[in-house]
């Protein structure tokens, strides 16, 4: 019991910090993001998947139109360790992911089944979004990149937002065309994580996303960085992953 009421109380606290700086923001306030870590079943691929997706894409037209989704598939990363496949939803805040999660155990059992065929999914989490730098909205087709954050001692969570707002900002300003969010974990997390939260960034193209590494490594980028984010928060816990992105549907406003 004493585990348990520790574990609400951390949740609790997790989310009246991230809606607390939400409220500060200028940008929209935290999304429920949520990720299916999923690999293929025996002879299966992507090729098997994407019909099965745009039926999901009919489906929700009808049943959940605010939703997006996306097909995440692991470009740069330790693949032994990583999902084949990521699946990732999110709705514009928590009511609307709980009314189209109450239509989907009604309505997308079908679907479900169809979806079971082609992947098996081993884990669920679903993480608060805070968006940082995103002058192109929400992204469709193309490249991101999950870096792992820890908070510095005596750092919180606006702390952290202020500094990679700061430090996305001047990426900016130096050619970078990455857009920027922060996943906050919230349900669904492994007991063992041992950092804060993600770092996102998301680019159209392979082509733009080397460009800002050049500018991060050769540019004056990590120095920015370093400055920047000293004493706030550390985002080298392990080493970043970068997946192609397959656009499913964006959702209506």
């Amino acid at each position: 019991m004493k585990l348990m009421t520790t574990l609400l109380l951390t949740l609790m606290v997790a989310i009246t910090a991230v809606a607390q700086q939400a409220s500060a923001q200028e940008t929209a306030g935290p999304a429920p993001v949520d990720a299916f870590f999923c690999n293929y079943q025996d002879g299966k691929s992507m090729k098997d998947l994407l019909p099965v997706a745009n039926k999901f894409k009919n489906w929700a037209d009808k049943n959940i139109p605010e939703s997006s989704a996306w097909i995440l598939t692991p470009r740069f990363a330790q693949f032994t360790e990583m999902p084949q496949v990521l699946w990732l939803g999110s709705s514009p805040n928590g009511n609307l992911t709980g009314k189209g999660l109450d239509k989907w155990i009604a309505a997308g059992s079908e679907l479900q089944e169809e979806f079971n065929r082609v992947v098996r999914c081993g884990a669920h989490g679903l993480a608060s979004s805070v968006e940082i730098n995103a002058p192109d909205g929400p992204p469709g087709d193309g490249v991101v990149m999950f870096s792992q954050c820890s908070f510095a001692d005596g750092s919180d969570w606006s702390k952290a937002v202020a500094g990679h707002k700061k430090f996305a900002t001047a990426m900016r300003s130096m050619g970078s065309k990455g857009s920027n969010w922060l996943f906050f974990p919230m349900l669904g997390s492994p007991a063992d994580r041992d950092f804060d939260y993600w770092g996102v960034s998301t680019f159209k193209s392979y082509t733009d996303y080397f460009a800002a590494y050049e500018i991060y490594v050769t540019g004056g980028g990590w120095q920015k960085q370093m400055e920047i984010m000293n004493g706030i928060a550390s985002c080298n816990v392990g080493a970043a992953t970068v997946w192609d992105v397959k656009l499913v549907r964006q959702g209506t406003p």
